[in-house]
């Protein structure tokens, strides 16, 4: 089973692109983003369903893929507060450019240990980063239609 496709490259950044829009419009609007795991889990196994070679592993990386448009809309509140604040008052290219790989290299650093204390091991009972796979499960599990899937698949599945 394949699962880094090109297919699932293309769904995934379709998917990014489309759900970063969003977020960046509802965090400028009113201040607020949502949670893009989830959905991107959803919406990648109703495409994929539509092909017949589509695979867990291939649903997985889509909903990696654009899980990272909720991460990529955050420079909404960042560079607007460094802004107003007078800390930034020009944006040259390098200094931009290696400010955002600087904070993309330790957020990895970070999130990478942080993971199975976190993710892994965690007591709660419903972190976020447990569910898309969970959802993935039970729709492979349930084999239904793609217009069933949303429903088999709440945030509680």
């Amino acid at each position: 089973m394949a699962e880094l496709t090109l297919r699932g490259v293309i769904l995934g950044a379709l998917i990014t692109l489309v759900f970063t829009a969003a977020n960046v419009y509802l965090g400028l609007k009113i201040g607020l983003t949502f949670a893009t795991s989830i959905p991107a889990a959803v919406i990648s196994m109703a495409i994929l369903r539509l092909f017949a070679t589509g695979t867990i592993l291939e649903n997985n990386i889509v909903q990696t893929i654009a899980s990272a448009a909720g991460t990529l809309s955050a420079i909404i509140f960042v560079l607007p507060g460094l802004v107003m604040i007078g800390w930034w008052q020009g944006f040259p290219y390098w200094l931009s450019a290696c400010t955002i790989a600087l904070g993309g290299i330790l957020g990895v650093m970070y999130s990478v240990p942080l993971r199975r204390a976190l993710v892994t091991g965690s007591d709660l009972p419903y972190p976020e980063a447990s569910r898309p796979p969970k959802c993935s499960r039970s729709a492979r599990d349930r084999a239904r239609a793609p217009k069933r899937i949303s429903v088999a698949c709440p945030p509680f599945c």
